[in-house]
């Protein structure tokens, strides 16, 4: 799964270390929000919908909501909140049918996809070549991995050439949890220590042992970094420091039977893209160096 951004957005009192509790609501459990009101058949593309979602008149959406700024509950640990939650707002004008929010753990969203208890998988997830032998995507925003530190910098590291040797949390499925044992890899072709790995359920729990001095480092989307570091503690928790590794885009996921489902979302994240709507979602939670032009289906390699 890869993440994402920074922003000064509504972000209530949620901090995402302390979203923990919050974070932690029961799997599969249906989130309550402020979509705007489906409007069927009057909606442009809802023809484009294979009938089994006109007539359910949603699209039931897995996400593992603990991930701000992409997905993530508000004060009330029931309101979805987030960059992705407010796609898919833009996306119901267009289709005419609502999405519904289910939280569950990252690394069970394809299996639970391709067991058809959701119809899609949006949690700010990476559009690989691997995955895609598994499901199609969506493509709807690019993101590469940043290394999530405590403030200070106390261990000096500026890439992920620099974690050989040290212990580093992640969130587990992730291709941040890859870049870290490629990484771990090659420190040990090059005779250094390989990568302690902590890998957790929740990106909540990773970035907690960060903070807490357990790890030296995390590994967020770009995204997800910087809004971090710009409001954990008040700005005081953490820094991002490097570059961005093996940027690229993040995908709605879809059973790859499910062909007319894929083909109108696609159609549908493009008409969003041609009407500037997309552009002011990107503009207020301030990440240009995610937007796209062009809403590809398995543009990941």
């Amino acid at each position: 799964m890869s993440k994402i951004r920074t922003r000064s957005i509504r972000m209530a009192a949620l901090v995402a270390v302390g979203a923990i509790a919050l974070a932690g609501c029961g799997s599969d459990s249906t989130g309550t929000d402020s979509a705007p009101e489906a409007k069927g058949t009057e909606a442009p593309l809802f023809a484009e919908l294979p009938q089994n979602i006109q007539d359910a008149g949603v699209i039931r959406v897995g996400s593992d909501i603990a991930y701000a700024p992409m997905e993530y509950y508000d004060t009330d640990g029931k309101t979805v909140l987030g960059f992705d939650k407010e796609l898919t707002d833009l996306l119901t004008e267009q289709l005419g049918v609502k999405f519904e929010w289910n939280n569950a753990v990252f690394d069970s969203l394809i299996t639970q996809l391709k067991s058809e208890r959701i119809d899609v998988a949006i949690s700010g997830m990476s559009d690989t070549a691997e995955r895609q032998q598994q499901v199609d995507f969506v493509d709807y925003y690019q993101a590469g991995a940043m290394l999530l530190v405590k403030k200070g910098n106390p261990e000096g590291l500026s890439s992920i050439e620099d974690l050989c040797g040290k212990t580093v949390a992640v969130q587990r499925g992730t291709t941040q949890e890859g870049y870290a044992k490629d990484q771990s890899k090659k420190c040990e072709a090059n005779g250094e220590d390989p990568i302690d790995l902590l890998s957790f359920d929740r990106e909540t729990e990773a970035m907690l042992q960060v903070k807490n001095g357990r790890a030296v480092a995390g590994m967020q989307d770009y995204p997800v970094a910087t809004y971090n570091a710009k409001t954990s503690g008040g700005g005081n928790d953490f820094e991002v420091v490097g570059e961005q590794v093996g940027a690229g885009p993040l995908g709605i996921a879809v059973r790859k039977d499910d062909t007319q489902l894929r083909d109108a979302l696609q159609q549908a994240v493009q008409a969003i893209m041609d009407n500037g709507e997309y552009q002011k979602l990107i503009d207020k939670y301030e990440t240009p160096l995610g937007a796209i032009d062009s809403a590809t289906v398995n543009a990941g390699t």
